[in-house]
């Protein structure tokens, strides 16, 4: 058992430690106040309420009560720990690059405060060379003669599934320079996963391979997207496509999911963010670089679809939006795509009716869009928005509660028009709401609702591919 602390109170901060004091003894550091008293109320059993919303991190921090605990105080939090973890905030700046601010500020804080020999490690995505800026930091602001050892342990978690993925993880990659601390970061993991899960490697290598794996994944999903614009073009159904790739092991089917684009906190700032490292060190990663394209014009894509029925002026239109969270299960708003369409619809002149299974996501909204104040309404309850007034809906993410829609309901709307931002309604369904008159709109699945034009092919094949 080892004393960990953890920088950084947030979706990767608290998640992490509610799993590492499963076996060891764990301090959550953050300076907002709010949120140490967020976690030790629900530690304490006096609240079930917290910051972040995340499946079953209430229930893991009151599991492990008498291993963890939050501070903001830093002197408590630096009082012995023998691993350090900076898990703080690394937003990107206009030029797509990581924020290193307070991974420095941590950095200087350790420094100035701690009395023990440790090892400090950069959980944050921050980019390659940064844990050699950190122990610069800590080396030119150290008060106390103690050895201090810097590496990287770069988080692979999914909001809305993290409990589960620090539970089983595919691997943990962590890097370090100095092997005692290298294998001492190894004792402190086999205390939690089997040895064939561990991935120790070099520093740089361990940051390197954070960005290379989300960028890696963002690909596949920009490159599915890609391919359902060219189905929606020849009547094809991405869908099958996908299953038909997806089965191929050398491939897989996870991230093959077609849709309106990637969002969240990890896939945006970390395609930005290393390629934009790539072009500073003249190493340019041109296929990444075209992900972040595809990612854009996809959304655009989608937007479009509903520009289409209705006209650019949307005035006196009413629309609903199922899902506001960049993904289901979470309030994280952070380039979330139905964001992104709601407020298109809303500077056209809509009014946008907004539903989503987690409340913090609609408190969320709120407070990050005073500026469409008037412009949308917020609802608790699924249907309770569908009346005459209403144009068309969107399904903005993927949560199970969208995909089997009430068609008897929703034949009060007006307008009967489903944009579906998830490719989540199955084929079955789809034609149902065909036949209840309902017009269906997606992203490289709009052939199940309409007739494939092979006249069309058949002219184009014969005036661009005979001789």
């Amino acid at each position: 058992m080892a004393n960990v602390t953890i920088f950084g109170a947030g979706y990767v901060g608290v998640p992490t430690g509610a799993h590492f004091a499963r076996t060891h003894t764990v301090t959550v550091y953050d300076p907002d106040a709010r949120k140490v008293q967020s976690i030790n109320d629900v530690i304490e059993k006096k609240s079930d309420s917290l910051h972040i919303h995340e499946k079953g991190l209430i229930e893991l921090l009151q599991e492990n009560h008498e291993n963890i605990h939050a501070t903001s105080d830093i002197l408590e939090a630096l009082e012995d720990p023998e691993i350090i973890f900076i898990a703080v905030g690394t937003p990107p700046n206009e030029k797509g690059r990581a924020n290193l601010k307070y991974v420095c500020a941590a950095a200087e804080q350790i420094a100035k405060n701690i009395k023990n020999d440790c090892v400090v490690l950069n959980k944050s995505t921050v980019p390659p060379g940064t844990a050699y800026l950190v122990k610069e930091i800590i080396e030119n602001n150290r008060v106390n003669d103690v050895k201090i050892s810097v590496g990287s342990c770069p988080e692979f978690l999914a909001e809305g599934t993290a409990i589960e993925d620090l539970r089983t993880p595919d691997r943990i990659v962590y890097g370090c320079d100095d092997q005692d601390a290298l294998d001492r970061v190894t004792d402190f993991f086999l205390y939690l996963h089997g040895k064939a899960t561990l991935c120790p490697m070099s520093t740089v290598s361990s940051e390197v391979t954070k960005y290379a794996a989300n960028a890696l994944l963002a690909t596949k999903i920009s490159f599915m997207n890609s391919l359902a614009m060219l189905c929606d073009s020849i009547g094809a159904n991405v869908r099958e496509v996908q299953d038909g790739v997806g089965k191929d092991t050398r491939i897989g089917r996870k991230f093959l999911n077609a849709s309106m684009g990637y969002g969240g906190s990890c896939f945006p700032k970390d395609t930005m963010a290393i390629a934009e490292y790539g072009q500073l060190f003249k190493s340019p990663l041109e296929i990444i670089e075209s992900t972040i394209k595809v990612n854009d014009k996809t959304t655009n894509y989608f937007t479009e679809k509903i520009i289409e029925t209705f006209g650019s002026d949307l005035s006196g239109k009413n629309f609903i939006v199922w899902g506001i969270g960049f993904k289901a299960r979470t309030d994280d708003l952070r380039e979330s795509k139905p964001v992104q369409v709601a407020k298109e619809l809303m500077d056209r002149g809509a009014h946008v009716h907004i539903y989503d299974t987690v409340a913090g996501a609609l408190t969320n909204f709120v407070n990050e869009n005073n500026c469409y104040e008037g412009k949308f309404t917020l609802h608790h309850e699924q249907y309770e928005m569908v009346s005459e007034a209403i144009d068309g809906l969107v399904i903005g993410n993927e949560h199970e509660k969208f995909r089997n829609l009430n068609i008897k309901i929703l034949k009060i709307m007006r307008g009967k028009h489903i944009y579906d931002g998830k490719n989540i309604l199955n084929n079955r369904l789809i034609k149902d709401l065909i036949a209840s008159g309902f017009t269906y709109k997606s992203i490289g699945k709009d052939s199940v609702a309409s007739e494939i034009e092979k006249n069309k092919l058949i002219s184009f094949l014969k005036n661009e591919y005979m001789d």
